[in-house]
Parts: C-alpha cells; sequence; structure tokens
C-alpha cells in the first residue's frame, strides 16, 4: 500500500520529525509514505494514484482536487471546507446539533471594521482561517492590536464573537473516524486569555463526563472524520461551549499528556483497515 503526505513547505520543514514518523509507522503497517508539496500537485502527479493521501497542509481546494481523481484524502473536502472557517463550522455545529455555540458574527472584508473595532470593545475577534491561536484579539483601545486586526481584516473573513468569562480553559477532543482516543484541557497562563498550548498554556488530562461525551458524538455522527481536534471553551458555569474542528491537528500535546496513546499508530492502521474495507 503506498500513500501520499502532502504539506506545504514550510510546515515539512517545521514537522520534519513527524514526517519520518510516518515513514516509520508506515512501514510497521506496510504502507509506503512519499512526501509531496502542495505545489507539485499538478495533472502530471496523477499518473500514479496512491491507495490514500494525508493532507497536513490547509488548502481545501487540494483536498477537492485529489478526491476529483479518485483518490481517498483524509480529512475529505468536506471537512476541510468546513472546519477551515469558524463561521461556517460553528453555524454547521449550530444548525444539525444541540451542542452549545459561540454566538458568532462573521465579518467580511468589505465590512467597516472601523465601526466594528469602535463598539464592540470587549468582544473577541479572530480570522475565520486562524489556527493556534494566532491574531486572536479581545477588542480594545489598544491602536497595536487594531492595526494586526485590521491587517488581517484585508485578506480574511474574521469572526466576532462575545467574550466567555470563564477559568480560561478549554478541552481538545482527538477523534479518529468516529472514536473518541482522549481529551486534553488547556488553561491560559499569567495574563494570557488564550489556552493554545503553542502560546504557553499548560496541558492536562481530561475525563469526559457524559454530557460532554455526548456532545462530541454528536460532531462526530454528521461527519466522516479521518482524524481531527474538536475543542471546547468551558464557560463560566463550567459547561462545554463549541470553538471550533481541528482538520491538520497536531498531535504534540496528547503525546505529552498520554504517552501510553501513540495517536499516529492508531490513525494508521484505521486508514489500513479504511482503505482494504473500501477496495472490496
Amino acid at each position: 500500500m503506498n500513500a501520499w503526505l502532502i504539506y506545504d513547505h514550510e510546515g515539512a520543514k517545521r514537522n520534519k520529525d513527524y514526517i519520518d514518523y510516518h515513514y516509520e509507522v508506515g512501514s510497521h503497517h506496510g504502507i509506503s509514505f512519499e512526501l509531496k508539496y502542495v505545489d507539485e500537485i499538478s495533472e502530471s502527479a496523477f499518473s500514479e494514484i496512491p491507495s490514500f493521501a494525508l493532507v497536513r497542509t490547509i488548502d481545501p481546494q487540494i483536498n477537492k482536487m485529489l478526491e476529483e481523481h479518485g483518490i481517498a484524502v483524509y480529512n475529505n473536502s468536506m471537512v476541510s471546507y468546513i472546519a477551515n472557517h469558524k463561521g461556517r463550522c460553528i453555524d454547521c455545529i449550530s444548525e444539525k446539533t444541540s451542542v452549545p455555540t459561540v454566538k458568532s458574527d462573521v465579518i467580511k472584508p468589505e465590512d467597516d471594521i472601523d465601526e466594528i473595532l469602535s463598539e464592540k470593545k470587549g468582544y473577541v475577534i479572530k480570522p475565520a482561517s486562524g489556527h493556534g491561536g494566532e491574531n486572536v484579539c479581545i477588542i480594545s483601545d489598544d491602536k497595536h492590536s487594531a492595526e494586526r486586526i485590521k491587517k488581517v481584516h484585508k485578506k480574511d473573513d474574521l469572526i466576532l464573537q462575545p467574550f466567555i468569562d470563564g477559568p480560561r480553559e478549554d478541552v481538545r477532543v482527538y477523534v479518529i473516524g468516529k472514536q473518541i482516543i482522549a481529551a486534553v484541557k488547556r488553561r491560559a497562563v499569567g495574563t494570557e486569555f488564550r489556552a493554545n498550548a503553542s502560546l504557553g498554556g499548560d496541558i492536562f488530562k481530561y475525563n469526559l463526563n457524559e454530557n460532554e461525551r455526548d456532545y462530541v458524538e454528536q460532531i462526530i455522527d454528521i461527519f466522516d472524520f479521518g482524524m481531527v481536534g474538536i475543542d471546547f471553551i468551558i464557560d463560566e458555569n463550567g459547561g462545554f461551549v463549541f470553538s471550533e474542528i481541528e482538520d491538520v491537528v497536531g498531535a504534540r500535546m496528547l503525546y505529552k499528556t498520554y504517552p501510553e496513546i501513540d495517536i499516529l499508530d492508531k490513525y494508521i492502521k484505521y486508514l489500513k483497515d479504511k482503505t482494504l474495507n473500501n477496495n472490496h
């Protein structure tokens, strides 16, 4: 069995060890991974079709193009399209499940950002396609933040949300297919309101209660996931509020908090079994 592992150049450089681990785990399961860069994917690349492709860069058009050439893609183009726009994602969960969501407004590049920055002090504003907490701000009188928001606004939709005055914690739930693998709680430190581990947040193992597990399962039921992270903010009452789905989800937090779980091994075994079942 052969598979494509698709990255952009910067992502591949940053994740070299993880790419090497794909080769190692894939070999154990009889799968040969080949690294492909996004800018190499053209019509000439489809002379040989892989058993499946893992897209580890955020570019829903790539997922779609691969599918149009008959390649099984993880995550598929629908997951990529919905998950990589926070507004679309929240609308989808709000419409199709009973999971609590944050009231969110989409700010288009043509909308008057100065008026919003003036009238929505204390609201959270973030890029619709952002990840890792980058460029997420609380609207204030800070001119530096305002300029950063305006710069992002020129090239991306923004999401405007009321600030949730909770314990500055969130939970990421790792999912493969229809199976919940584990959950990790992240807690902001110091004066930071964002709990992302990449921004220095503390991380802990987390056991989902019955109600929280139901929320995750409702989301799982409406998608055909490969592997994702489903993120929930913890509100002022200790309850889960849906935040986003991480399509190209990282695994560092999981390996740190659950060294006994090899999620890449589980994922590749899942993809191998699914590919074999689809071919029969």
